[in-house]
């Protein structure tokens, strides 16, 4: 059993818990980011289709989407399953990553009324570089934004008093970032062997020299907490 600490944001982390504690791990849980909705008008422009490459976007999309009647391509299962929660009936899903769409996303576009891509402030340029390169006619809107969160000092002491972590799961450069810039020093985050599990080479990228950060070959959540045995 290893005790992981889960930097992810409070619904996300959940969700990861439930996963770990099915592998038999513990999970400790320290959100470094909150979600914070935001609520832009679709107006009245014809919509071709919808794109959503996070489950944050669910909520938005359940208010405009369905009136519309046209389908939503999720990036992949876990987001076509919140927008299926959250009452949306026309769902496709993915492959599981952004770029992976724009080939569905071009099959959707009837070539005049665009798509819609419900996307976070802050995001990744891949699928939208990608709709560019194909063709294919989009607008994006912004309907969540992550909120950076800096959690006190008696946080991590309440949660690493029944024993320090053996691994930190990073998701995200941002997570990266916001942990180097937040972790207090003391043994429990700065122990030569703590391992560092993160989605990417690029995530590990953005940790301090001398981490002892790993990754899987292939950037999924499932790959990656496979390697904790």
């Amino acid at each position: 059993m290893a005790r992981v600490l889960v930097l992810r944001e409070p619904g996300d982390a959940a969700r990861t818990a439930a996963m770990l504690r099915r592998r038999g791990h513990e999970p400790m849980l320290l959100p470094l980011q909150a979600v914070r909705p935001l609520d832009p008008p679709l107006g009245r422009e014809p919509v071709g289709g919808f794109l959503a490459t996070s489950a944050h976007a669910a909520p938005w999309l359940a208010r405009h989407a369905a009136a519309t009647r046209r389908p939503v391509l999720a990036v992949g299962e876990r987001t076509a399953e919140a927008l299926r929660d959250e009452g949306v009936a026309a769902v496709v899903a993915g492959p599981g990553r952004a770029k992976d769409l724009v080939p569905l996303a071009a099959s959707l576009a009837d070539g005049q009324a665009p798509l819609v891509y419900a996307a976070g402030r802050v995001r990744l340029p891949d699928l939208e570089a990608g709709l560019d390169a194909a063709g294919v006619p989009f607008r994006t809107l912004e309907v969540y934004e992550m909120i950076d969160r800096r959690p006190a000092a008696d946080e991590l002491a309440r949660l690493v008093a029944g024993g320090p972590p053996d691994a930190v799961l990073v998701l995200s450069r941002r997570q990266a970032e916001l942990f180097e810039d937040w972790a207090p020093q003391g043994d429990a985050l700065h122990r030569a062997d703590l391992r560092f599990l993160c989605l990417s080479e690029a995530v590990a990228a953005s940790l301090r020299p001398g981490r002892r950060a790993e990754w899987g070959a292939r950037p999924t959540l499932k790959d990656l907490l496979a390697r904790l045995g």
